[in-house]
């Protein structure tokens, strides 16, 4: 059931002030249709070790094989490793915590990429990349990061929290570099150190059914 395209269509970006090299890929399951039902037919649960605002789902070990070798050829690259869900946004913005409401990244690493299958469709959005007004970052590094907490806390001082919405678009703290359009069966690959979001439609409500979920597949991989 899972196979990746090796026909797929790859298009690189350079977004931003340093020019960040980001990848969308067309076409990257050969029958998403099938993976899609997979994602739909797992058993779910919150993930509380982090701050994803939903449900999440381990993806088979089968998909973790293949998707590696595939996505190294892709880019060119090795991945040691990779951490990999079936996602599902599900928290209300009531809900939301204050760092939920904000443009986040996965980790300093350098060499850790993230990745965002969509098998949802096109009602849904994309993936936005952001830039921190005040100090002009977009990529969070070991060496700028507590300069950019404290910038941060600064800002929620003098403007008070966020308020209470995915955010999706420019604010008084972040403003939009790039914003990658959802399409069935794309991905999005990325550096984890960068500021991004899920586009979530403002007024977001949990789903009432399984056909209303924004369903992705997650992945967090590490270069060799």
């Amino acid at each position: 059931m899972i196979e990746f395209n090796d026909a797929a269509i790859v298009h690189v970006k350079h977004i931003g002030q340093r020019g960040i090299t980001v990848t969308r890929i067309e076409g990257v399951l050969e029958r998403p249709q099938e993976v899609a039902a997979l994602g739909f037919a797992q058993s779910f649960a919150e993930d509380r070790s982090n701050f994803y605002p939903g449900m999440r789902a381990p993806v088979p070990e089968a998909f973790s094989m293949a998707f590696r070798p595939w996505l190294g050829r892709l880019l060119k690259r090795e991945f040691r490793n990779d951490t990999s869900y079936f996602s599902v946004v599900t928290t209300a913005r009531a809900d939301l915590l204050p760092i939920q409401r904000i443009p986040h990244y996965d980790s300093t690493d350098p060499g850790l990429f993230a990745v965002v299958i969509y098998l949802c469709d096109s009602r849904f959005s994309g993936t936005s990349f952001y830039r921190h007004r005040r100090t002009g970052y977009e990529e969070i590094t070991q060496e700028n990061r507590r300069n950019y907490q404290l910038a941060l806390d600064n800002d929620l001082r003098l403007l008070g929290p966020p308020e209470h919405e995915y955010i999706n678009g420019d604010n008084a703290l972040f403003e939009t570099i790039f914003s990658n359009e959802l399409a069935f069966n794309s991905a999005i690959v990325y550096p984890g150190r960068i500021l991004h979001a899920g586009n979530i439609e403002r007024g977001f409500e949990p789903p009432k059914t399984r056909a209303d979920w924004r369903l992705t597949v997650t992945s967090l991989l590490k270069s060799a």
